[in-house]
């Protein structure tokens, strides 16, 4: 006699749902996929990535991308120096050869200082940010049953049931056996309803833990030479005359058959100040002009020369800058499990969902590293659960 063998369907539409595209949202889709879940990734933007966002400068955008949102990682960072080894994508040092410079203020006469042995040197991707988004897709497409992607898909309830939980939102209704959120908390406080609602602690620790970098804004100014290392200054300056605060060398070597591209990138002063506030709300031409201006005090008139100009200001990203994020912290913020192991004690939660991102990391909490070790934790916790069901 034939044994016929009948396997009943998924109850569900996926075994894990995962509410944002950045990089832990696809760290933890990528780790679940090639495990064997099924994984459904909602993504609120039109693209994926989250924070880390490289663009091309025009008039050169086939040969120079820079990056508006994180660049960096560090030696220590063994998280995302792990994956950036495992996906093969070529990493370069931080240019720091040379003087840098200082200026104590407006009107202040800018100082040149040597920084050298200040730091560990950081790293950068060859590429940009989206090489590693890109690199991150591209995995979890080649899993065995390649992650289903919705961009512009911002998930606004999230209903548990006894074996399942339930996400509504823009252009979303889906069904899972666990959902991992991988968004900003404050920003999931404020955009997300959860039926039945949180617990008094979880949502207070949402609310309270601070997005570091919310208050960012970046602007790049592109150049055909960089004449700054040609006159022995390495592209680093702090400055207290604004508009930006930070300054750094943001060249790109050559890369995929395109030639290097030269850039100086700049964090503007945050809004603390109302000189801080006025440049944010003036025309994208006047804060160009005032860039370059400040650029050419503390470099050269060359500086003026800028061939392109990009910037972005993260406090106006809604799916990034939650309330309260655009004033800045006046310390790296303490970051930690806290909220994981409140809703993992939180019922009828527990073991439905499951938190991730850089703020909810006890390792390299706000950085590109955390959100890597996030990303694993999670993958790792919705495995647990699976398993002990």
């Amino acid at each position: 006699m034939t044994d016929l063998r009948i396997v009943p369907p998924k109850p569900f539409d996926t075994d894990v749902a995962i509410v944002g595209g950045g990089l832990a949202g696809l760290t933890a889709a990528c780790r679940l996929a090639a495990s064997g879940q099924g994984v459904t990734l909602f993504e609120a933007r039109s693209r994926l990535g989250g924070r880390m966002l490289t663009t091309g400068v025009m008039p050169v955008a086939e040969r120079l991308w820079v990056d508006l949102g994180p660049a960096w990682f560090w030696p220590h960072h063994q998280h995302i120096g792990a994956l950036v080894a495992q996906l093969a994508l070529p990493v370069f040092e931080q240019y720091r050869d040379g003087l840098a410079r200082y200026e104590a203020g407006a009107g202040s006469p800018p100082e040149s200082f040597d920084p050298s042995g200040s730091a560990d040197p950081s790293l950068r991707l060859v590429g940009g940010m989206a090489a590693l988004t890109r690199a991150l897709y591209a995995a979890s497409q080649a899993a065995p049953t390649p992650v289903a992607m919705h961009l512009d898909a911002a998930v606004r309830a999230i209903t548990v049931h006894d074996d399942h939980v339930v996400l509504n939102g823009d252009g979303v209704h889906c069904t899972a056996a666990r959902v991992i959120v991988a968004a900003p908390p404050r920003v999931v406080a404020r955009e997300i309803t959860f039926v039945p609602p949180l617990s008094d602690t979880v949502v207070d620790t949402l609310r309270g833990t601070v997005t570091w970098m919310g208050h960012a804004m970046k602007c790049v100014a592109t150049y055909d030479a960089p004449f700054w290392r040609g006159a022995g200054r390495s592209g680093y300056a702090v400055s207290w005359g604004g508009p930006l605060q930070e300054i750094h060398d943001a060249c790109m070597p050559p890369h995929e058959g395109t030639p290097a591209g030269y850039a100086l990138m700049g964090f503007v002063t945050p809004r603390t100040s109302a000189a801080a506030r006025a440049f944010r709300e003036q025309s994208a031409e006047a804060r160009r002009a005032a860039v370059l201006a400040q650029l050419a005090r503390l470099f050269g008139n060359e500086a003026l020369t800028a061939t392109g100009y990009a910037e972005y200001d993260w406090t106006r990203d809604s799916f990034t800058c939650g309330p309260h994020d655009d004033v800045p912290p006046t310390a790296h913020p303490y970051y930690d499990d806290t909220l994981c192991d409140g809703v993992r004690a939180d019922d009828p939660w527990n073991g439905r969902l499951v938190w991730a991102g850089s703020e909810t990391s006890a390792v390299s909490g706000g950085y590109l590293d955390g959100a890597v070790a996030s990303g694993w934790r999670a993958a790792a916790a919705v495995r647990a659960s699976a398993s002990a069901c």
